[in-house]
């Protein structure tokens, strides 16, 4: 890595330097609201010294108000998960898939290609193997086949001797395809995430998907933590043992949905990030040994390590060509294969970070011409000679850049092919089911849909999607929607190893559980230096008025830099592992002059 440095006062000046750093940063940041006067939670010895008052703020804050709830956060284990027979249809989809096995009926598997469709693929074709069964897969093309069962899918099935085919992460609303199924001979067994269409569903032999119950004690379950549930109910009524090797596989998928890490799921996230490099599949714990020699990571793992590193490599090759070598990988026995699958998904990601880089390029002044405009939905079209696999990422770094609903799409043959994502309080998928008999195709959750519809459409749609945003809670404008919350501000001479240690309890972080933020006024930068190919990234220390000091990293924030040493920022603490050897850093998410 190289790097350079410079001080704070004389740095040089970066063409792409923005008048942000001038301004206040509570502009851009707000402080959470102190849990109420008297409330507290004794957190047994898990409560740093002397910050009972900010972690209370911080539990109360994620919704946990009493004594139970933060004991459960904190401490549940695999045993605190609720049984797999709560998933509505998990029963009798159990009893139609033993039923084929001790019959000798071919069995096919039938994914998605994104990382939660692949490791929930991967987890049933490992649990039929421990259960006597070599069964068929099949993963769909994204350009040729798109999401979901097609027609061709079937009757390669049915050529193979297929009687009984199990769909994960897809299926809830495919009405057709579930009845030429039938034509064909083959029986289905939906297990599914994303909503079905209204009160209808379809007549398939057994249907698993956590929406067809109201209990607000489930999880929203990805497709991977669906798959795993049917998993451990199989091997339960089978009389066979466990297979820990499945839930790193469960958690993986969990962090790349972006689902809410509350109750099973994040049980689920923590269990798994234990045993990544252990007791998971031999081309799991591949993968990881070379992304961590890459990034000389030597210690415990965390979701950042799997959204932002593993998720990406096991994504790459679908978004630019076919999901097959993801899916290859983590069912893989042999060693030797295992070890060329990994370097050919770190190949494809590098190729997909270029080509992902390039659409964001492009994408980005019309953003911003967006935003300027006082739009509140980001509608982008994206050159149709790149892959269909950047759509779904770049909507999602517009609308977190934005924040606000975005989507991104690609014109072919007079056909828009789009993925949307929304924000926190607006259901994405709910506001397209209002024009979906307008829709060619559509499906999804409430964070993230897809659709085509004729090109013709996309003015109505997006004038559509504008109404509902000015009509729902989050009616306030795109910049009003961007100032973001902080949890507490704070002094630096606060933040001692004990709060550290809490906060590495508190996770993992994501979706529904965020990662703690700070707010630093009035600190002093010293010994900054830039890093990265580009020197778009930058290290520095962060001090107060009694020397205390701190080491502090901020990705992409080079020029962001004010050119005044004395400054507010806002900031995460990090334990990272470098080496072999831990240290505690601040995140440097925003910084301004000193106000």
């Amino acid at each position: 890595m190289t790097t350079r440095r410079t001080d704070a006062s004389n740095r040089p000046q970066r063409a792409s330097e923005t008048p942000a750093s001038l301004q206040p940063i509570t502009s851009r940041w707000r402080v959470a609201d102190p849990a109420p006067d008297g409330f507290y939670l004794e957190i047994e010895n898990a409560a740093p010294r002397g910050s009972l008052a900010l972690v209370s703020t911080l539990l109360y804050n994620r919704g946990i108000r009493n004594q139970d709830a933060a004991l459960s956060f904190l401490n549940d284990g695999l045993d605190a998960m609720h049984p797999p027979s709560a998933i509505p249809g998990i029963e009798h989809a159990v009893d139609v898939i033993l039923e084929a096995t001790r019959n000798g009926e071919g069995i096919g598997i039938l994914g998605d290609f994104d990382a939660d469709g692949i490791t929930a693929t991967a987890i049933i074709v490992l649990t039929l193997r421990k259960l006597g069964i070599e069964p068929r897969y099949h993963l769909p093309h994204r350009e040729i086949e798109g999401h979901g069962i097609s027609l061709e899918a079937l009757e390669r099935f049915q050529k193979q001797g297929v009687s009984v085919v199990i769909t994960v992460d897809t299926g809830i609303t495919a009405f057709d395809e579930v009845e030429y199924a039938k034509t064909l001979g083959i029986r289905t067994v939906i297990t599914d995430h994303h909503l079905p269409q209204g009160d209808q569903l379809p007549n398939a032999a057994a249907i698993v998907n956590r929406h067809l119950s109201d209990d607000p004690r489930l999880a929203d379950f990805c497709g991977a933590a669906t798959a795993f549930k049917l998993a451990m109910a199989l091997l339960a009524e089978a009389e066979q043992s466990p297979a820990p090797e499945l839930i790193s596989l469960a958690a993986v998928g969990t962090l790349a949905d972006q689902t809410e890490l509350l109750g099973d799921n994040r049980i689920i996230v923590r269990e798994g990030l234990k045993m990544l490099d252990t007791t998971s599949p031999p081309g799991l714990i591949e993968l990881t040994r070379l992304i961590s020699n890459q990034i000389r990571h030597g210690g415990p793992f965390d979701a950042e390590f799997i959204t932002f590193q593993l998720a990406p490599r096991l994504n790459a090759p679908g978004r630019i060509d076919s999901a097959d070598p993801s899916l290859n990988l983590l069912i893989a026995t042999d060693i030797y294969q295992a070890m060329q699958l990994a370097n050919y998904l770190d190949d494809a990601n590098k190729k997909r970070r270029s080509i992902a880089d390039k659409a964001w390029r492009a994408a980005k002044p019309k953003i911003d011409a967006a935003m300027s405009s006082g739009n509140n939905v980001m509608a982008i079209e994206v050159d149709a000679t790149l892959p269909m696999g950047v759509l779904g990422p770049l909507a999602g770094n517009a609308s977190e850049y934005a924040a606000s609903p975005a989507f991104a799409y690609q014109v072919i043959d007079g056909v828009a092919r789009a993925s949307a994502r929304s924000i926190p309080g607006f259901d994405i998928h709910q506001a397209l089911e209002a024009v979906s008999t307008k829709l060619q195709r559509f499906g999804g959750h409430a964070a993230a849909a897809g659709f085509a519809a004729d090109e013709s459409l996309i003015p109505e749609i997006t004038d559509h999607l504008e109404t509902q945003m000015s009509w729902s809670a989050l009616s306030s404008t795109v910049n009003e929607r961007a100032v973001r919350t902080v949890d507490a501000e704070i002094r630096l001479d606060q933040l001692g190893y004990s709060l550290w240690e809490f906060i590495d309890k508190m996770a993992p972080f994501g979706t529904g559980n965020r990662e703690p933020r700070f707010l630093v006024r009035g600190a002093e930068t010293a010994n900054i230096a830039y890093m990265g190919r580009n020197q778009d990234h930058v290290r520095l220390d962060l001090k107060d008025s009694t020397g205390r000091s701190f080491r502090t990293v901020g990705f992409r924030m080079a020029d962001n830099l004010p050119p005044t040493r004395i400054v507010d920022a806002v900031v995460s603490l990090k334990t990272d592992y470098y080496r072999g050897n831990r240290r505690r850093e601040l995140r440097l998410h925003d910084i301004s002059a000193n106000q």
